[in-house]
């Protein structure tokens, strides 16, 4: 199965705001605000307004001597914090996927997939050149340097986690609205030219879902009479994503997202549910025929508009 190659210049913007401090690697709070789209200072506030979400392991306020050692050493930190008077916090992997839940709004979601991914690559980056970081550490106090050969192994790593094939069956549970979310884009972002979605009760969060998809693939949905999908809705979406097929059906039971006509999976949850009960998804792989099965529905269904 081949993905939609990762943008690795977004990737590189991301991952060169991550730097090492107490052994972890951790970004800036101005730099998340940033990527989310919020004020560092509403940042803070709503991760100081949810504490118990926020271990130090998640977030931790440097001390004197680390804001010091890291103005001297990133020039990058020291223009971001030339004008604050308190030393920033910095969040973690954890952090920033806790941040995301707080924050609530879909473009944070969003952004923190491409942010937690970023800490992935890093990660996997220091467990392949542990012995190479340790003498950059030692050169350089532990500061991560992105640069010539490194970029390059990072560009490799990237590429290996975008061969990697999506699991045929995953089961998630009530609160996982991040994984969810990340796996069902994740199926989305593989359509090459179609993407047909068949969800009784879509509504209006259906769409912050479909908006992953790229350039040019064309949209159908299939809902039934039942569903709170609105005109109004449709229209925004197609004034900012292109041209979408809404058809009313009330003939199928099942949720099923089919890519390009090839793959078919199977929704245990209408997609304005991910993340608040338990659910599933699964990859059909028998002789399941999607040509007759979309067939069959559209002689059952009429089109909207």
């Amino acid at each position: 199965m081949n993905k939609e190659p990762i943008n690795v210049e977004e990737y590189e913007m991301v991952a060169n705001k991550i730097f090492m401090c107490r052994d972890m690697p951790v970004m800036l709070d101005s730099d998340v605000a940033d990527f989310f789209g919020v004020e560092v200072k509403r940042l803070n506030q709503q991760m100081n307004r949810n504490k118990n979400r926020f271990p130090e392991d998640f977030c931790f306020q440097l001390n004197s001597s680390e804001f010091k050692d890291q103005r001297s050493q990133n020039a990058t930190f020291k223009i971001a914090t030339d004008n604050r008077k308190y030393a920033p916090y910095v969040y973690t992997e954890q952090g920033v996927i806790a941040l995301a839940g707080v924050i609530k709004n879909d473009f944070a979601v969003s952004m923190s997939i491409t942010i937690v991914r970023a800490f992935i690559a890093m990660r996997k980056f220091i467990a392949a050149n542990g012995d190479v970081l340790l003498k950059l550490a030692q050169l350089q106090n532990h500061q991560i340097n992105f640069e010539v050969e490194t970029n390059k192994k990072f560009d490799e790593i990237i590429k290996m986690i975008d061969k990697a094939d999506l699991p045929k069956q995953v089961l998630f549970y009530d609160g996982e609205y991040y994984d969810a979310y990340d796996f069902i884009t994740s199926i989305i972002k593989k359509a090459k030219k179609s993407i047909v979605l068949i969800d009784s009760y879509c509504d209006n969060r259906t769409l912050s879902f479909l908006k992953s998809k790229n350039k040019g693939v064309d949209i159908t949905i299939i809902r039934s009479s039942k569903s709170k999908l609105t005109q109004g809705e449709i229209d925004l979406f197609i004034s900012q994503y292109g041209d979408i097929t809404v058809c009313t059906n009330d003939t199928v039971h099942d949720r099923f997202l089919i890519i390009d006509e090839n793959e078919t999976y199977m929704l245990g949850s209408s997609l304005n549910y991910v993340g608040k009960k338990a659910f599933s998804v699964m990859k059909r792989e028998d002789n399941f025929s999607i040509k007759d099965f979309l067939e069959r529905i559209n002689k059952n269904g009429k089109r909207d508009g």
